[in-house]
């Protein structure tokens, strides 16, 4: 079987890295390649070739479509001169190259067979990404990561023989050897690139519950320049407030060294693809703390990995919070983000959402406008009576205090990590996914307004990710 692989870019990062570990996974059954636009990383394990029209907008030759396909093809056909088996084409319902549909649909009519793995959609907060007047590809077969996406995209309009569940492999974290592992380990580690919707501000007020000499350490900066602001925000908050977070500690040490200076690792994400930062940490024998994703804890709690030690709300009380205020910020991102999308929202949707967010007379934490919550960080490190009142409605913020990780838990999570989601479980994955592709036609499409409504709710909005 000859496989070729297409994204806009091989950085370095989370879609490039899922595609290399699907090219290893196949090494000793299939034949593969990697065709990409936009950039290539030293640290990339496989070597691309290159496609410059198929890379980002801004970053790309503007040359037409028809010419962008048929580079590709020529890419192809310089490896396997009677073509690929299938094209296995990752993220392309994210509007980063303005033609790329319509290349995909000029090599569907040239007769390639497609298979679209859907990491992160448009529709789920992203509307500078959506392709408001270009269908998605039809009659050809598609993969989703969580079992969310799968049902959202069975609603819009697929057929269960013509979509595939495609969870990732997840691989051990870097760890040094034990002969060389360290004793201090006074790290709270978030392995993370923080970027917005990482929660940094959540990240901060955990660590005004860390007892001495606990610090968190944040690894790595946002690349994206839409998330630069927010950073340096929360970066210059930390200091002039002197929070114990460490950012960028990632750009000094080695991953390994830091996993081992840890004694817990943390996630405060609060909109994830797939959620390796829910998995890794087990791998090398390292406890998770944090908040919890519902729709992919389910996921990975069905396949037995436990997670009860997070939590899905950090509640804050009204009566400490410019309630006024609050209410205004969230509103009025919502109804523009539905603008953006040219939607329209009743008042009864947004009050009846509103409603449901303040019920208990407590509102979780990332629905706060970060100048709101940088308010509320503040008094919590600086009034023992407000971070006594957090920790009634949060009990499970204690365990910052004196973490005192379950050496059997983690153990048991670390073989079920490995087991569940191990490289030869995927490899046999792919490859019933692609006999399915080669075998199965399919007639089916997105109906793109019903997926879009299906994904916009007001109560995702949380503005402490955006």
């Amino acid at each position: 079987m000859r496989v070729a692989f297409l994204h806009y870019h091989a950085k370095r990062g989370g879609v490039t890295r899922v595609v290399e570990q699907q090219m290893e996974a196949l090494r000793d059954v299939a034949q593969s390649l990697f065709i990409t636009g936009n950039g290539t990383n030293p640290e990339t394990r496989v070597k691309p070739l290159i496609v410059p029209g198929a890379g980002y907008d801004g970053m790309r030759p503007e040359i037409p479509p028809e010419e962008i396909a048929e580079e590709i093809l020529r890419a192809i056909e310089s490896r396997w001169p009677s073509g690929c088996d299938i094209l296995h084409v990752h993220n392309p319902l994210l509007r980063k190259n303005r033609d790329f549909l319509k290349i995909l649909k000029i090599l569907q009519k040239k007769g390639v067979t497609l298979f679209l793995q859907i990491h992160d959609t448009a529709e789920d907060l992203r509307p500078e990404s959506y392709y408001f007047h270009e269908e998605y590809p039809e009659n050809c077969h598609y993969g989703v990561i969580n079992s969310r996406d799968f049902q959202l995209f069975l609603q819009a309009g697929l057929q269960p023989i013509g979509l595939h569940s495609l969870p990732n492999c997840v691989e051990p974290l870097p760890q040094v050897s034990s002969e060389k592992g360290g004793k201090n380990r006074d790290l709270v580690l978030y392995a993370v690139r923080a970027i917005r919707r990482k929660n940094v501000g959540e990240t901060i007020l955990l660590s005004c519950f860390l007892s001495s000499p606990y610090r968190i350490g944040i690894t790595l900066p946002p690349t994206s320049p839409g998330d630069y602001p927010s950073y340096e925000n929360w970066k210059s908050f930390v200091l002039k407030h002197n929070f114990p977070v460490e950012f960028e500690l990632g750009m000094k040490y080695q991953l390994e060294t830091l996993v081992d200076r840890s004694c817990f690792m943390i996630t405060t994400s609060i909109r994830e693809g797939f959620g390796f930062a829910f998995l890794e940490p087990w791998t090398v024998e390292k406890a998770l703390f944090g908040r919890k994703i519902p729709y992919l804890a389910e996921d990975f709690e069905r396949r037995g990995v436990d997670l009860s030690d997070l939590y899905e709300q950090l509640r804050i009380p009204l009566d400490v919070l410019p309630l006024a205020d609050v209410r205004g910020q969230w509103e009025t991102v919502v109804r523009e983000t539905y603008g953006r999308y040219k939607l329209a929202l009743e008042d009864e949707e947004l009050e009846n959402a509103w409603n449901t967010l303040i019920e208990g007379e407590c509102i979780d934490f990332p629905y706060l406008h970060p100048f709101i919550a940088q308010g509320m960080i503040h008094r919590c490190k600086e009034d023992s009576s407000v971070k006594k009142l957090l920790l009634e409605l949060n009990p499970y913020l204690e365990n910052l205090a004196s973490p005192d990780p379950d050496p059997e838990k983690i153990e048991k999570n670390r073989e079920t990590v490995l087991r569940m989601y191990s490289k030869e479980k995927y490899r046999d994955q792919l490859l019933s996914i692609y006999q399915q592709v080669l075998t199965v036609p399919v007639k089916q499409k997105i109906h793109k307004k019903r997926l879009l409504r299906s994904f916009l709710n007001p109560k995702a909005f949380y503005l402490g990710g955006m």
